[in-house]
């Protein structure tokens, strides 16, 4: 049962002033810093303990709303002083029945200039990348790789809710017992159409309250996420490094395919992040893990040439994860700085590979410059590597997927946006 204030009455959907104006700061905080959204949301709601889990989801949803579309509502408020409490409610309103009266009702400025604008806007005048939300430069190179048609089809996709993924940790469970217990629990799942390892769940749940998620049986990761960990192609006993482990997910990932036997190294530049895994890999069951904050110029030496699979997950525009965090699309990325240190931290990471060992590149990008252009420009600069086939890696591995690279994206496979090559020393 909600627990916040009455509801407005107007011909918007029915939401309590207290729920709009929570939402308002949470946006407001989201546009002012750049923080993601989720973590502001997170400390809005533990500083208002009032609020009910209705509450909290209406309020989540209303400002992943306005960020999803954000571009578009501020195209049509036009000139409009508009604050974030009015895309809100820009948001939740029919606009083309939007009237002062109820636009003054819920607490918007200049409610009467609004409503004139919104009676007077035609939605022919929006540019493709307003109405699709994307910044102009993303747009522009969506449309040179994929053409009109699959851009709108893409940037539709990315205006949506992703769905929630869970990877089953085989050293405590298989799919088939997994999938039992979330149903025991109350939440349906269905396999995973690509990965050998993914349980979809048919909406939203608890995880944290779960006893299956507690104690290690399922780990959330998007199915694409899982299969770029099942390209790397791990044993029992090998000497592997997650490069770009940030938060973990893939770490713990090859951990298990690794059955916990052997050296796994997670590296990151952030000693915090690294952290943070740690209670990740004590509720999976994982002893075999060590971090390393990077630069360790020494360890790096010591590990050049003695490992067998490196995997380097590269920081990137995110463009792919653009559902998960829409706040990430309000700023054009730097591409040419991001192909530069991608490439910095291939040519690294390309140095601990043995001969004959693995070297894996990943991004959450769909952009061809940080993806198809980098492998370009690192096999040109690195002749002892050739490529290698990631849809035999991935049949192997018991994944569904054909094709030399893996090329994931929202409007076709159902999964975040990923890209992903597979490479061998020679």
């Amino acid at each position: 049962m909600s627990s916040l204030g009455d509801s407005v009455k107007t011909s918007a959907p029915s939401l309590r002033r207290a729920q709009l104006l929570l939402a308002r700061q949470a946006l407001e905080a989201t546009l002012a810093a750049q923080r993601p959204a989720d973590a502001i949301l997170q400390e809005l709601f533990r500083a208002n303990r009032q609020c009910g889990s209705r509450d909290r989801a209406r309020i989540g949803d209303l400002v992943y709303g306005v960020l999803r579309d954000l571009r578009r509502l501020q195209a049509i408020a036009g000139e409009a002083k508009v604050d974030a409490g009015a895309l809100c409610v820009l948001r939740l309103l029919d606009l083309v029945q939007a009237e002062a009266v109820t636009l003054a009702d819920w607490g918007v400025p200049q409610a009467s200039l609004l409503a004139q604008r919104l009676a007077e806007f035609d939605p022919a005048s929006l540019t493709p990348a307003q109405r699709d939300n994307l910044p102009d430069a993303c747009h522009a190179r969506l449309l040179a790789q994929y053409g009109a048609e699959e851009t709108a089809a893409l940037a539709q996709a990315l205006r949506g809710q992703a769905q929630v993924d869970l990877r089953v940790n085989r050293l405590k469970a298989t799919r088939e017992s997994a999938q039992q217990r979330l149903a025991e629990e109350g939440v349906a799942a269905e396999l995973t159409p690509r990965s050998p390892l993914g349980l979809r769940l048919s909406g939203r749940a608890p995880l944290q309250n779960l006893g299956s998620f507690r104690e290690g049986w399922v780990e959330p990761q998007d199915e694409g996420s899982q299969l770029i960990a099942l390209l790397a192609a791990v044993r029992p006993g090998e000497r592997v490094v997650d490069y770009c482990a940030g938060a973990g997910g893939k770490t713990l990932a090859l951990a298990a395919q690794m059955q916990d036997q052997g050296e796994l190294l997670a590296c990151d530049i952030s000693a915090s992040r690294l952290k943070k895994l740690r209670p990740r890999l004590e509720r999976a069951g994982v002893n075999g893990v060590s971090g390393l904050a990077l630069p360790d110029v020494e360890a790096m030496e010591r590990l050049a040439g003695r490992c067998d699979a490196v995997l380097v997950d590269a920081p990137c525009s995110a463009t792919g994860i653009w559902r998960r965090n829409p706040e990430l699309r309000l700023r054009e990325p730097d591409f040419a700085a991001l192909q530069a240190l991608q490439l910095q931290i291939l040519d690294d990471a390309a140095r601990l590979p043995r001969l004959g060992g693995r070297l894996v590149y990943a991004t959450c990008s769909l952009m061809a410059v940080e993806n198809d252009d980098v492998v370009a420009a690192f096999l040109a600069a690195h002749p002892e590597y050739r490529r290698t086939d990631a849809g035999a890696i991935l049949r192997a591995a018991g994944a569904d997927w054909e094709g030399a690279e893996l090329r994931l994206l929202p409007q076709r496979h159902g999964t975040d946006g990923f890209f992903a090559a597979a490479f061998e020393r020679g």
